[in-house]
């Protein structure tokens, strides 16, 4: 990460830090002292859910000793003081988000991971807020920011969908599969709808699986006699490996497309189901050579060193893209350090890659109200024990499409903003 002040360098998310100067100013916003900014997050940590949430706090967590490592922001260090968890129950979450804001005055929320994110607290106290969307409600409001932006753009899935049903199969027969709720069964409606009008063949479709996916062997028996070929999933990691079990055990000739799963130990506990699998990621690839991507590089060394076993987890990366959003609006306010006004900071940010390590999030034009092109994803699949980036041009891991229509292909060279081999 190359340490810089200039606007480009600031877009990107990379930040500089200062032991002095900003810091000794003075600040009447809850949370702050003359060398702390005091924030906290809530997620599920236990429970049932604490698969799909629990590892954020250890990649926003290592941002911060990161970041306090080199001196803090401007003069403050970040007191990541309160690490909350609401167990999977919405009424428990509620109680907390109380709690961080109105007792414990902090002056962000700087990752929030749970199922049941429910907004209106936040938005009425205006405090800055970040973390991990799955729910689909943290836009439009102005001072949410969800990792990678915080609306759920469904239909740019379709054309990234379609781009790995042309380039895996001959004659694209395809599926989809999703829990019967809307953070999983939307996106997939949305990518199937799509690809129907655009003249692909949908052989099968479940939109309304059971959580956690138990049942879903009948739906790969059902896919099997209909011809399906390529099989997209909007489940979460149980789901998926379900599905994988039984599509091995059925001998059922189907390509996967998980959006969840990219992790060292789910990889490592299924190896022999989830070998072929393809994914479609928005952040630069583990496996991406560190050499071409320095943002990888202080990414895995940092992660190594304060949280050595989530270094290659999906949702620890998540929270480390959280925390930067969060210390690089702090580090844009300089002396005028308070919540409305990192908020306004982020909200000028027109290409945000957490350091080169996500495709960009223009939070200036649309990453509260709608997102526009490019919409980019970089493609891996399972070989043997890794993932590799697959489907891509050269060194570049990213494909970015500049259309929602399924019938288009990626553009090149990549648009300006997105991470590219350096």
């Amino acid at each position: 990460m190359v340490m810089a002040t200039t606007g480009a360098a600031l877009a990107a998310g990379i930040v500089t830090t200062s032991a002095g100067g900003a810091g000794a100013q003075t600040s009447s916003a809850p949370g702050v002292t003359a060398n702390s900014i005091t924030v906290g997050t809530i997620s599920t940590q236990t429970g049932t859910l604490a698969s799909n949430f629990g590892s954020l706090i250890y990649g926003e967590k290592a941002y911060f000793d990161y970041i306090n490592s080199q001196g803090g922001v401007n003069g403050r260090k970040i007191d990541y003081k309160y690490a909350l968890d609401d167990g999977g129950n919405p009424t428990t979450f509620n109680q907390l988000a109380n709690t961080l804001i109105n007792q414990d005055h902090v002056f962000a929320v700087t990752g929030v991971g749970t199922a049941f994110f429910t907004p209106n607290l936040f938005v009425e106290a205006g405090i800055p807020t970040y973390g991990y969307n799955v729910t689909g409600n943290w836009a439009p409001q102005p001072n949410l920011f969800a990792a990678g932006g915080s609306v759920q753009y469904y239909p740019a899935g379709a054309p990234q969908v379609s781009f790995v049903a042309r380039k895996t199969q001959a004659k694209p027969s395809i599926a989809f599969i999703a829990y019967g709720i809307a953070a999983s069964a939307d996106a997939c409606q949305s990518e199937q709808n799509a690809l129907q009008a655009a003249g692909y063949t949908i052989s099968y479709s479940d939109l309304k699986v059971n959580y956690p996916g138990s049942t879903v062997a009948t739906d790969v028996q059902r896919m099997k006699q209909a011809g399906t070929n390529l099989v997209a999933s909007c489940m979460d990691v149980q789901g998926n490996v379900s599905m994988a079990r039984a599509i091995q055990q059925y001998g059922a000739h189907i390509t996967q497309l998980w959006f969840n799963g990219n992790d060292a130990s789910t990889l490592a506990q299924n190896q022999s189901l989830m070998q072929g699998i393809y994914f479609g990621i928005a952040h630069v690839p583990f496996s991406a050579p560190q050499s071409e991507y320095p943002g990888l590089k202080v990414y895995i060394a940092q992660m190594k060193k304060y949280a050595p076993n989530y270094v290659y987890d999906e949702v620890a990366i998540q929270g480390w893209e959280s925390a930067a959003l969060f210390v690089q609006g702090v580090k844009m306010a300089g002396n005028n350090l308070t919540q409305a006004n990192v908020i306004k900071q982020d909200n000028s940010i027109t290409a945000f890659t957490a350091g080169g390590l996500e495709s960009p999030v223009n939070w200036k034009d649309a990453g509260h109200t709608g997102h526009a092109p490019p919409y980019c994803v970089a493609y891996i699949k399972v070989s043997g024990s890794n993932y590799v980036p697959t489907l891509n041009t050269g060194k570049n891991v990213f494909n970015c499409f500049e259309s929602i229509s399924p019938k288009k292909d990626p553009v090149f060279p990549l648009p300006a903003g997105t991470p590219a081999p350096a």
